[in-house]
């Protein structure tokens, strides 16, 4: 499966770190140093990624708790977010890349009932969207007033989870610009940490600070490991590639696919001289080398098209990465 954000909720796509070339040209590729985000201006991206996670919160009732993102689901039309209590199921129109006046809680301490929006308004604004309206208790039929406020950086930010045991850091979620925060971090807090393992990584939603978090990877000189029952697909293979040393045991899930898009094409319908490839082959070269980074590159987008995935084989695990 391949899905793209639209531009002002993320500057990326879901699962999509790999992208393209149906052509055979590769030889015309160019050599520049390209980046979406400069290396120079990292830290203001994520400064102002951290002042922008602040402005995300609901009040339920008067009061008032943080919010972070917690799932994705495009084939539904939704975000699943956590808050203090429970979480918050919004309807989300990602073509027209704004929330639907569908909400609903669940709280921790009732699982079983819901709490219905109604009479919800959605306000856009420059810096994000609010909604405002009551929820509605099913069963008791009670009524909460609640406002919502977030902008982009509840979705760019991703879902990513990385937990420490001794000297293993396993990583899971969606990746985004926490998960580059949770890098930097788990450099300066656990400097024993060398093992970087992959639970189940569903892809990136910020393939621009992404690669960049690859590059964490391999400064900090971790070794990346997929075990038996784990699975990481486009940006999290981004990731894995970025080990050190690699590790894998048959039965792991590495899935790969075309980026999507510029204009109406995929990255696999693109020339390989197209600038596009430009960010992804400076990144692969760096990880992988100057030949055979932008070979597993256009292997990628050329193994699926953005909608679809491909689980690599293991001659092609060995060949890449051993």
């Amino acid at each position: 499966m391949k899905l793209f954000f639209p531009s002002m909720i993320a500057a990326a796509i879901l699962l999509a770190g790999c992208g393209g070339s149906s052509s055979s040209d590769s030889s015309t590729t160019t050599t520049a140093e390209v980046h979406t985000i400069k290396p120079a201006d990292i830290a203001a991206y994520v400064a102002d990624y951290k002042t922008k996670v602040t402005e995300n919160n609901v009040q339920i009732d008067g009061k008032n708790s943080t919010i972070e993102l917690l799932d994705i689901d495009m084939d539904e039309g939704a975000l699943y977010i956590r808050y203090e209590e429970g979480v918050i199921e919004l309807g989300f129109d990602f073509d027209e890349e704004k929330p639907t006046s569908s909400l609903a809680v669940v709280r921790n301490s009732d699982n079983e009932n819901a709490l219905i929006g109604e009479d919800l308004q959605v306000i856009e604004q420059d810096a994000g969207f609010t909604i405002t309206g009551r929820i509605v208790d099913q069963t008791t039929f009670g009524q909460y007033d609640l406002t919502l406020m977030f902008n982009e950086s509840l979705i760019s930010g991703g879902s990513s989870q990385l937990v420490v045991t001794n000297n293993s850091a396993v990583l899971s979620g969606i990746l985004g610009t926490k998960t580059y925060v949770q890098f930097q971090d788990l450099s300066l807090d656990h400097p024993s940490v060398n093992r970087i393992v992959f639970k189940s990584v569903a892809g990136s939603v910020n393939d621009a600070i992404n690669m960049h978090t690859g590059r964490l990877i391999r400064q900090g000189q971790y070794t990346t490991v997929m075990n038996a029952d784990g699975e990481a697909y486009s940006g999290g293979v981004d990731l894995y590639a970025a080990g050190i040393t690699k590790e894998y045991q048959a039965g792991g899930k590495l899935g790969v696919h075309a980026w999507c898009c510029k204009g109406d094409k995929d990255a696999g319908e693109l020339s390989q001289k197209d600038p596009a490839h430009g960010a992804q082959l400076t990144y692969f070269r760096e990880i992988l080398g100057k030949e055979l980074g932008p070979e597993f590159y256009f292997f990628t987008i050329n193994a699926a098209p953005a909608d679809d995935i491909h689980l690599m084989t293991q001659t092609e695990i060995d060949k890449y990465f051993f």
